[in-house]
């Protein structure tokens, strides 16, 4: 009797291998790398899913597999190599398997001497804190991120333009020990516009945990990345996807920016007062952005308005449903996402990091995070199940995102609350 329950299991062991393996076998891309002026192969290059763990490299003959891909959804897949132009292929998983030949073209050397603004000499040490704020961010989880290739980041600065232009020649290699997460990331765009104080950045990301053991996580590091999912725009997206946007704790309202017209009103006054009392004499100290003037006793009320931001924003009382701004595809399980003017978003499950207060001069208790989007050209963006939208550039944040959606609270599209990840 022994000897037959033991054929039984080990049938059923042979039958689970076959099953495991012919699910390798679907969810899988394989191909080749190749130089495209040469046809030579392309040893080492860098084949990644974006946003995953899903990563490997190409051998000496410039072959590669990756396996145990996401079953479901939509990705891009990145194939880069120092010196060669990176190749975007996207993909879904129900056209899996592929196997792909891609060819990278041979970086065009850049021309220093028809640059108008050179490279920085130096650069690091002059802009490296700026890019630092705005890319790892100033959250408490930055203060335990970092570049560990640093010297590969060249900055630009346009002073007609007052902006301050990153890129890199290899990916940043960033150690986040928050989060317990390694990251390659590379960087395509970043483009800090210091004028309209309006932050641009792009990249492609590969994730690797820190943890020797997936399955034994410390548990700070669990803590931390449900802190930083919790309330995120990841978070916001999959709520938005799966239409439960108040279960999680969102309330979404319609809102619009009107002029200040009081503000407009008093900058045409004080103008008219300055004209007025040069020709007396009389004493105007410009201070603070307002006027310092004996000229009348609204002086104080005068300084107040000119303080105030040149547009009041208008929130609307009544809550959207997720139904209300998004719209379902025909072909796949993705959403468009389209809505005219602004939305304000109100996370009620969470509170404001004290950092965020710091940083602002905000002299207050933590409240609920808020924030606004706004579609630039109007979208769709396209939003997928796993919380990933896109064109990324299409959608622009502000107020609590602006701020805290940065590298240092990265996480990948496959992180799961629910899981040990």
């Amino acid at each position: 009797m022994r000897n037959v329950v033991n054929i039984v299991w080990f049938a059923g062991l042979l039958l689970l291998c076959t099953f495991s393996t012919l699910a390798q076998d679907k969810y899988r891309i394989s191909g080749t790398i190749t130089n495209a002026a040469t046809g030579a192969a392309i040893a080492s290059a860098s084949i990644f899913v974006n946003g995953t763990s899903k990563g490997t490299a190409t051998n000496a003959s410039g072959h590669f597999a990756l396996t145990d891909l996401p079953p479901k959804g939509s990705y891009e897949l990145i194939i880069s190599s120092i010196g060669f132009t990176t190749v975007i292929r996207p993909f879904s998983a129900d056209s899996l398997p592929l196997f792909l030949s891609i060819q990278l073209k041979p970086k065009v050397t850049e021309l220093e001497s028809v640059v108008v603004e050179p490279w920085e000499k130096d650069g690091w040490a002059k802009w490296g804190r700026v890019f630092t704020e705005n890319f790892i961010g100033t959250t408490a989880a930055s203060r335990q991120c970092v570049i560990k290739n640093s010297q590969v980041i060249r900055f630009r600065y346009s002073k007609k333009e007052n902006k301050l232009i990153a890129v890199a020649d290899e990916p940043l290699i960033i150690e986040n020990k928050a989060l317990g997460y390694r990251i390659q990331y590379q960087l395509e765009d970043f483009i800090y516009n210091m004028k309209e104080r309006a932050l641009l950045f792009v990249g492609y990301t590969l994730f690797e945990d820190l943890s020797e053991d997936r399955n034994r996580i410390p548990r700070r590091w669990i803590n931390n990345r449900k802190h930083a999912y919790e309330g995120s725009m990841m978070h916001f997206m999959r709520s938005l996807h799966a239409n439960q946007l108040k279960q999680d704790g969102f309330e979404v309202q319609r809102m619009v920016k009107e002029p200040n017209f009081e503000k407009e009103r008093v900058k045409k006054e004080y103008a008219s007062l300055w004209r007025r009392n040069i020709g007396t004499g009389q004493r105007m100290v410009m201070k603070g952005g307002g006027v310092t003037a004996i000229v009348s006793d609204s002086t104080a009320y005068y300084n107040r308005i000119l303080q105030q931001p040149d547009f009041k924003d208008i929130v609307f009382p009544p809550l959207l449903t997720a139904d209300s701004i998004v719209i379902r595809k025909d072909t796949d399980s993705a959403r468009l996402l389209q809505f005219p003017h602004y939305l304000h978003i109100t996370y009620k499950n969470g509170k404001e990091e004290e950092a965020y207060l710091d940083r602002f001069l905000q002299n207050r208790k933590p409240w609920y995070p808020r924030s606004d989007i706004v579609l630039l050209q109007g979208g769709p963006v396209v939003v997928e199940a796993s919380g990933v939208y896109y064109p990324p550039q299409e959608l622009f944040s502000l107020g609590y995102w602006a701020w805290s959606e940065k590298i240092a609270h990265m996480l990948p599209v496959d992180y799961d609350p629910e899981r040990i990840r």
